[in-house]
């Protein structure tokens, strides 16, 4: 089945869970226009997503890089992705994203565990307010915040979204639907909403879609430990984000290097 397909039937599943089919057939152009749009959207933001995390090193990220790497070959280790969690700790790596953080981090696993920062909140807070618009108020706004977290991470365990529906409604019910109906128990805009929960669930996993590809192409390149040193240079906030997802830095780099299901690149 084609995925435009999968998503109308997203949002028609969706809107059982809130109210009834009866109320789709008035609502279904303003519908399919919101799904448009918010297509369009995610079109344009994993494009612009992909080029900034493509991006290849600055001078000075290149001068770190060299410092782990010297690091690195100067640490005993069991040549296990775990170890270059000790690389990470050393005093470069952490000056880079202290300052870039402007917080105070003793070792690479208290950033992991600071994650999301207040900063990668912030960078979230704003694309979801480009997409689902202006108008939602503060608390509405901090429920897809939340959500949007939860489904990264859920999105890690799972191949394709698509395939695991039944999951993913569960989510769904539980850290969106629900608090949303806690603020409006009448859940104004619908339609729109419909469309916002089902096609943003989808839409969310796929920032991690543009950055296990891109990471994984740095591993292929460069192999896997100046690869994973790289990714980690390159994008720290991300880096760090994605690897509090999992438990230990080895798990991590599974994920990476896992490429999809022939159909799935489709």
């Amino acid at each position: 089945m084609k995925k435009p397909i999968f998503l109308i039937l997203i949002g028609i599943g969706v809107l059982i869970l809130v109210g009834g089919i009866v109320f789709v057939v008035p609502w279904l152009g303003q519908m399919m226009e919101e799904m448009d749009q918010i297509h369009a959207q995610q079109a344009q933001h994993r494009r612009e997503l992909k080029a900034s995390a493509s991006e290849p090193l600055t001078e000075e990220q290149e001068t770190l890089l060299s410092q782990l790497l010297e690091a690195a070959a100067e640490t005993d280790t069991s040549q296990s992705p775990n170890d270059l969690e000790a690389v990470l700790s050393s005093e470069p790596y952490l000056t880079y994203v202290n300052t870039r953080d402007g917080q105070n981090y003793e070792n690479f696993l208290g950033y992991v565990d600071a994650m999301p920062t207040e900063s990668m909140r912030t960078l979230a807070l704003s694309r979801i307010e480009g997409t689902l618009g202006a108008d939602k108020d503060a608390e509405e706004l901090q429920v897809w915040l939340n959500y949007y977290f939860i489904v990264r991470e859920w999105g890690t365990t799972v191949q394709n979204p698509l395939d695991n529906m039944t999951e993913l409604n569960k989510l769904q019910q539980a850290h969106l639907i629900e608090p949303l109906m806690e603020n409006d128990s009448e859940i104004s805009d619908l339609s729109i909403q419909i469309v916002q929960i089902g096609m943003s669930s989808i839409f969310m996993t796929e920032d991690n879609d543009v950055f296990q590809e891109v990471w994984r192409e740095r591993l292929e390149a460069h192999g896997e430990q100046e690869g994973l040193l790289r990714c980690a240079v390159a994008s720290p906030s991300e880096f760090a984000l994605m690897r509090s997802f999992f438990a230990d830095m080895a798990a991590f780099q599974a994920w990476i290097i896992t490429r999809p299901e022939p159909e799935a690149q489709n």
